[in-house]
């Protein structure tokens, strides 16, 4: 991580992203600018995080972890997002991995300057609770991946939920995932299963695999596949 203090280029952001009507004039000039690189944590799991984070540029990704030790992706954070919310609210120690997908610059807020000033100014809170209601959101839909749902359609609902942003929107036209294992630890199914679900896709010219990647080449077909699940 690198830190910026490079007061211009903090009040583009501030202004770009309305930030002195969410946080007060006041409160701005105690943010940092801090870089991460690609793959750098911004949060590590089990930690106690000292910065409220307001994601101004670049992506960073949300990572769980598995009883098995590994990592499963289970969204993207593009501008503008909040990191470090329910931390915030609830003094938790960091339960997900969040890492830097590529150069990514965040607005930094010690994080308990933020309790001190921030947690009585509505703007703020109600910045706040639409974040945890798009988490919460995102969350149960997560959930319905393993449910008694047809297997293609939530292996259909999976690939859309890693390659969408919080708006649905098309974000990203290629996964990276170690392997279909972690897909089928996260729906519940067996890796030959997902296996057979994968083949079937790419047979339908849905997608592409090569080792480790998973390419989208007909988005709205898979959106229609995951019709009963995607909104």
């Amino acid at each position: 991580m690198k830190i910026n203090r490079d007061k211009h280029k903090i009040e583009s952001y501030v202004l770009r992203f309305r930030l002195q009507e969410i946080i007060g004039k006041d409160l701005t000039g105690s943010f940092e600018i801090h870089h991460f690189d690609r793959d750098e944590n911004i949060y590590s799991i089990d930690e106690k995080p000292d910065y409220l984070y307001f994601l101004v540029r670049g992506k960073v990704k949300i990572s769980l972890l598995l009883k098995n030790g590994n990592r499963m992706l289970m969204r993207f954070s593009i501008p503008f997002s909040v990191l470090g919310d329910l931390e915030l609210l609830n003094d938790y120690t960091v339960q997900t991995s969040v890492s830097a997908v590529c150069k990514t610059e965040l607005l930094a807020l010690d994080i308990s300057v933020a309790r001190k000033h921030l947690m009585d100014k509505p703007a703020f809170l109600r910045m706040i609770i639409k974040e945890l209601a798009f988490k919460l959101y995102h969350n149960d839909i997560v959930r319905t991946l393993t449910s008694s749902a047809p297997l293609k359609k939530r292996v259909a609902m999976y690939l859309l939920l890693m390659t969408s942003d919080e708006r649905n929107e098309r974000m990203l036209d290629e996964l990276e995932t170690e392997s279909q294992t972690e897909i089928s630890e996260l729906l519940g199914a067996s890796y030959r299963n997902v296996n057979r679900i994968m083949k079937e896709l790419s047979d339908e010219g849905v997608i592409t695999i090569n080792r480790s990647q998973i390419k989208i080449i007909n988005f709205e077909k898979l959106k229609k596949i995951a019709s009963d699940l995607y909104g």
